[in-house]
């Protein structure tokens, strides 16, 4: 069964190009939306939600290679790269930055139509097995005996973890259906450090802007920051102890002169 209502968003900066492949796909009964470059498909993404991107890799500003891999921080949409390089290296740059298939120039409207459905098909059954997934009945493991249950219970009862930071960024960053490089735009932090903070890959943020980077990205998303502080009861009693043990060893001191 074909995808014919599916959305496929063309980012070529080559309007000729862009444009037949428009027009032959909305032939084939698709709807399509042409971008000029990747800064636009990543500005129009979470407005457009496409069910396909066919992306040129040779861009001027930002290349396909980095706009796949920005999509694919808050997308799972497939990606089907469009180039003239191919060069195995090329091929395989574009796989490892998160495309779902790659298509060298020239090719025809056959072989084109042939790898979006495949790609869509896949999408969907990637999407059914997760949706099946989260609604599926629970595991063996969790259909214990009511004794076995209750010890379950006991054991649930435990404060769980907290979530990591990173994490807890990353998820409300997508669930948002923001890409890295539309939060850029906002927190004047650059993509790679709010990348690296989702990651928590402390060391590659300079340690200068570590902690301002993390604030503003938090604040941007909304998610509190909860540094443990001491109180002014504690600090006190930590002061007053040292000025003991000063005391006690001035004591001891004199008394052995």
């Amino acid at each position: 069964m074909e995808n014919k209502s599916a959305t496929i968003m063309i980012v070529d900066d080559d309007t000729a190009i862009s444009s037949l492949i428009s027009h032959q796909l909305r032939s084939l009964g698709y709807r399509t939306v042409c971008l000029q470059d990747g800064f636009q498909a990543l500005q129009h993404l979470a407005v457009v939600q496409p069910d396909l991107v066919l992306l040129d890799v040779m861009m001027p500003r930002m290349s396909g290679w980095d706009v796949c891999r920005q999509i694919r921080t808050c997308s799972s949409a497939p990606i089907i790269l469009l180039t003239a390089k191919d060069a195995d290296v090329d091929l395989m740059t574009g796989l490892n930055a998160g495309a779902d298939d790659y298509i060298v120039k020239p090719y025809r409207i056959a072989q084109l139509h042939a790898r979006i459905e495949a790609a869509l098909r896949r999408s969907a059954q990637r999407s059914q097995l997760r949706s099946t997934t989260h609604a599926g009945t629970p595991s063996p493991a969790l259909a214990a005996t009511p004794a076995r249950a209750s010890s379950n219970a006991a054991t649930a009862s435990v404060t769980p973890p907290r979530p990591r930071l990173g994490a807890t960024l990353r998820e409300e960053r997508r669930q948002r259906g923001v890409s890295l490089y539309q939060a850029e735009q906002v927190c004047r932090v650059r993509w790679d450090y709010l990348q690296a903070i989702e990651q928590e890959q402390w060391e590659y943020v300079p340690r200068a802007h570590r902690q301002a980077a993390v604030r503003a990205y938090a604040a941007y998303l909304g998610v509190p920051l909860r540094y443990p502080r001491p109180s002014r009861t504690s600090l006190t009693s930590v002061v007053a102890s040292a000025i003991a043990v000063m005391v006690m060893l001035v004591v001891v001191v004199i008394y052995f002169l």
